[in-house]
């Protein structure tokens, strides 16, 4: 590491202690982030990817538990003869959601020296590394939120890059909680959804309409969307063009379309599978992290000539309100 990086090097520690009010000897040690600080570094996480943004974030003391949801389900408007009875009030987020069950996972960076020394000569190395930090993990929740499926003891990113197996995810919470909303195919014993003229259904316009129609009326906010994969996309937006002129009028048509699909608001995003769809007011997501068990210490391992930043916390993944969510096994969609 060369001197100025060293200098440089030196001021990301005392910027670290200082946002997280220890000193600055101890940013070299493991240390639990403070719960304010731990607010912080999550909203700073969250504020990283428009996504992460309009799904439930929110940190929880327990292990494990049922998911948290503030609302009520279905119809609360009512009237009661209390000649046979008392009024009885609604459950205000009633249990309708999946269980939790938070597990450690590490965030941790290594930077070798060569990488550093570049960095450094850039400019400011603490206004340039965190940033990239918190997108590295607000991007890996979202992966491992749409994709995870298991908690291995020992993770392997080599044969689960998308953090398959680092936590029980989204999809695999609604495949297991509520197979009647997770479409595996039409054809019984098909294993198959097809998508195309000849298919299960014409187009993905058709796809996402029928898996909102599976959500019973009660239980919409009215802020559902439909995510939605780049496949699908790319594969509906050739057939308009090659069905349509390309006159500008007609291109703006197709535009209107990419971004509505089954009457509803469509996104497309990172980490989301090509061949997926799924329904839901993204508010239904859920992510927790458990409150005051961040970790973090940044280390200088010169036998390996590479400065590591340990960083870790419990984190779990809940469905708040299994009845408003429906979506795809993407592994069975086909386009025909």
């Amino acid at each position: 590491m060369r001197s100025e990086t060293r200098i440089a090097y030196n001021s990301l520690l005392s910027a670290m202690a200082v946002a997280y009010a220890v000193a600055d000897q101890d940013t070299t040690k493991k240390f639990a982030i403070t719960i304010p600080k731990e607010t912080q570094l999550n909203d700073a996480i969250q504020e990283s990817n428009e996504f992460l943004n309009r799904i439930t974030l929110m940190p929880v003391t327990d292990m494990e538990g049922q998911a948290l949801r503030l609302g009520v389900n279905g119809l609360l408007a009512k009237r009661t003869d209390t000649s046979a009875g008392p009024r009885k009030g609604k459950a205000l987020g009633a249990p309708t959601g999946t269980e939790f069950k938070v597990a450690k996972t590490e965030f941790d960076v290594g930077i070798d020296y060569a990488t550093l020394d570049q960095w450094a000569r850039l400019g400011d190395l603490r206004e340039m590394y965190m940033p990239v930090v918190f997108n590295a993990i607000g991007l890996d929740r979202m992966s491992i939120g749409f994709h995870g499926s298991s908690v291995a003891v020992v993770t392997d990113p080599i044969l689960n890059p998308l953090g398959e197996d680092v936590n029980i995810g989204w999809l695999e919470l609604l495949r297991v909680n509520k197979p009647t909303h997770y479409l595996e195919e039409v054809v019984p014993l098909s294993n198959a959804i097809n998508i195309g003229d000849t298919g299960d259904y014409k187009n993905l316009d058709a796809l996402v309409a029928d898996l909102f129609a599976s959500i019973p009326v009660e239980h919409r906010t009215g802020n559902e969307v439909a995510i939605v994969g780049s496949s699908l996309v790319a594969a509906d937006t050739n057939k308009l063009y090659a069905t349509h002129g390309t006159t500008p009028s007609e291109k703006q048509d197709i535009l209107m379309m990419q971004n509505s699909y089954g009457g509803l608001p469509s996104m497309q995003v990172p980490k989301f599978h090509p061949m997926g769809a799924l329904v839901t007011d993204p508010k239904n997501l859920h992510l927790y992290y458990q409150q005051g068990r961040t970790r973090r210490s940044t280390k200088d391992e010169s036998d390996i000539d590479t400065v590591v930043d340990y960083i870790s916390s419990n984190d779990a993944y809940a469905i708040g309100n299994l009845d408003a969510i429906a979506g795809v096994n993407p592994a069975n969609v086909i386009l025909v």
